[in-house]
């Protein structure tokens, strides 16, 4: 059989897709290309594996799965009939053929990069410029010094039970961007994992307040 990995990416209305139907709404579109996919036994659908499945609600460009094919397909060909049927929001960027041998792709994801942008939209009412300027400053200035902390304290449920972990070993990178929004770099896998949503619940304790913000996926990083 001939594996293949593909790098997708998720946006508008499929962001709220969850990762159950993402499969289903793959191995319908795979099926409708007449793609010749390996389909699982039991369940009649494309025997697919994700590296790490995205949070719903998230954007993401970087998602990536591996499916095998009977036969080899060119991948161009590929990537073309499969983003003819798959419905608004969904895109394979690209897709390449790998080793058979290799471990699977979900146990060797160890980070996932994400975009964290705060949304001030409500905020920003009736402001002017100025202070506009003056709120996105005092936000990034409060991001800044919550993530540059020696130890970052957040609460994270653990099944039945709530638990103040230190995840600043978890992050292994940030970045600001010019529109204060920030590029980071959590742990992921199946050895330690980190979501977006446990970063910004410590940043919304940190500050005491309530901010919404949206997160984007760049890519995973796997070894």
């Amino acid at each position: 059989m001939n594996k293949l990995r593909l790098v997708y990416g998720k946006s508008r209305d499929a962001m709220y897709i969850s990762q159950e139907d993402t499969i289903k709404i793959f191995s319908e579109a795979f099926s409708k290309a007449g793609l010749p996919v390996v389909k699982s036994k039991s369940t009649n659908m494309v025997d697919m594996m994700f590296a790490h499945p995205l949070t719903d609600g998230y954007e993401s460009t970087g998602e990536i799965f591996e499916i095998y094919l009977s036969e080899e397909v060119d991948t161009r060909y590929l990537v073309r009939e499969i983003n003819r049927t798959l419905p608004a929001g969904f895109i394979v960027m690209s897709a390449e053929y790998v080793s058979s041998s290799e471990e699977s792709i979900n146990l060797r994801v160890y980070a996932a990069e994400y975009v964290v942008s705060l949304d001030y939209t409500e905020k920003f009412k009736n402001k002017t410029l100025r202070e506009k300027e003056e709120i996105r400053a005092y936000y990034r200035k409060k991001m800044e010094m919550y993530l540059s902390q020696t130890q970052i304290l957040v609460v994270k449920k653990s099944y039945d039970r709530m638990e103040r972990l230190d995840i600043k070993p978890q992050i292994e990178k940030y970045v600001f961007n010019i529109d204060d929004s920030v590029n980071v770099v959590l742990s992921a896998g199946p050895r330690s994992n980190i979501s977006p949503a446990i970063l910004m619940d410590g940043y919304s304790e940190y500050i005491n307040e309530v901010v919404p913000y949206e997160v984007k996926r760049k890519r995973i990083l796997y070894s």
